[in-house]
C-alpha cells in the first residue's frame, strides 16, 4: 500500500502543477475548479487511508491554494467558502486559516477586523513579515498612517527588502512626507546595503516607485 500512497502524493502534486500552468496562463477560474476537483476527488487506490494525516494536510492546503485563486478572481464568497473547509481541518492538518481569514477580511473591505487579525498573528510571531506587512497595509487603510510607517521600516531593519514591503513603504512615504522622493532614495541605498542572500535578488525603480 505504501506504493499506491506514493502514487496518489505524485498525482495530487502533478494536480496542482496543473493549477499553476492555468494561473500562469490567466485562467483563474479554471485554476480554482481544477483545485476543487482536487481536493474533493476520492483516492483512486481502496487501500489508501483518506484520514491519514498526510492526506488531511494535503486537502487542506488544496482548499487554502483554492482560496487564494478566488481572492485574486475577486469573488470573496468562495474563498471564505474555502477559508471554512480549512478551519474545518486545522486540528488534524495543523494548518492554519488564520491567514485566510485576515485575507478574506481585507478583500471585503474589512480593513478595521482584517488588522485585529493580523494583529494577532503578528504577535505571535512577530518575526512574520507577511503578517507585518499585511497589518501595516489594513492599519494604512484605517488611516494610521504613523503606526504602519513604523511597522514597514522595522521590517527593512530587519533585512527585508520583498516587493510589497518596499513598494508599500514607498506609497506611506509619498502620503506622509514632502520629501518622499528623498525618503524613497534612502531606503533604495538602504536596500542595496544589504547583504546577498543565497536566493539572490534584484531591485528595479519601480520597488522604490522612483
Amino acid at each position: 500500500m505504501e506504493v499506491l500512497r506514493v502514487w496518489e502524493e505524485r498525482l495530487r502534486e502533478l494536480g496542482v502543477r496543473v493549477a499553476n500552468a492555468l494561473v500562469e496562463m490567466g485562467d483563474l477560474e479554471g485554476a480554482a475548479r481544477h483545485l476543487r476537483g482536487l481536493a474533493d476527488a476520492e483516492p483512486a487506490s481502496p487501500g489508501v487511508d483518506t484520514d491519514s494525516h498526510g492526506a488531511a494536510l494535503c486537502m487542506a492546503e488544496l482548499r487554502a491554494m483554492e482560496a487564494l485563486v478566488w481572492l485574486r478572481i475577486g469573488d470573496v464568497a468562495a474563498a471564505r467558502q474555502c477559508a471554512a473547509d480549512v478551519a474545518k481541518d486545522e486540528a488534524k492538518a495543523q494548518v492554519t486559516s488564520g491567514y485566510l481569514d485576515a485575507l478574506v477580511l481585507m478583500a471585503d473591505g474589512d480593513f478595521d477586523a482584517a488588522a485585529e487579525r493580523w494583529r494577532e498573528l503578528y504577535q505571535r510571531a512577530e518575526w512574520d513579515g507577511l503578517a507585518a506587512q499585511n497589518l501595516a497595509v489594513s492599519l494604512l487603510y484605517t488611516g494610521k498612517i504613523a503606526e504602519a510607517r513604523k511597522l514597514l521600516e522595522a521590517l527593512i531593519e530587519k533585512g527585508n527588502s520583498f516587493h510589497a514591503l518596499t513598494f508599500n513603504l514607498a506609497t506611506v512615504y509619498e502620503l506622509c512626507t514632502e520629501q518622499a522622493r528623498t525618503k524613497k532614495s534612502t531606503l533604495a541605498e538602504s536596500v542595496a546595503r544589504m547583504p546577498l542572500r543565497e536566493e539572490g535578488w534584484e531591485k528595479q525603480a519601480v520597488d522604490f516607485k522612483l
